[in-house]
C-alpha cells in the first residue's frame, strides 16, 4: 500500500511540474488535447493531495 502511495503522489507531482512547463511553452507548441490531459491529471492529482493531507491532519488530531 505505501508503494502505491508513493507511485501515486510521485504521478501527482510530475503532472503538476509538467502542466506549469506547457503553459509557460505555451499551447501553440504543444497539442492542445495534450495540454488538456495533462491539466485534468494535474487537477485531480491536486484534489488528491487536498484530501490525503486534510485526512491526514484529522487522523492525527482525532487520536490525540
Amino acid at each position: 500500500m505505501n508503494a502505491l502511495k508513493n507511485i501515486l503522489i510521485a504521478i501527482g507531482v510530475i503532472s503538476i511540474i509538467l502542466f506549469i512547463v506547457l503553459l509557460v511553452i505555451g499551447v501553440k507548441v504543444v497539442s492542445t488535447i495534450v495540454l488538456y490531459v495533462v491539466g485534468a491529471i494535474a487537477v485531480i492529482s491536486l484534489i488528491g493531495f487536498a484530501i490525503f493531507y486534510i485526512g491526514k491532519l484529522t487522523g492525527k488530531a482525532s487520536e490525540k
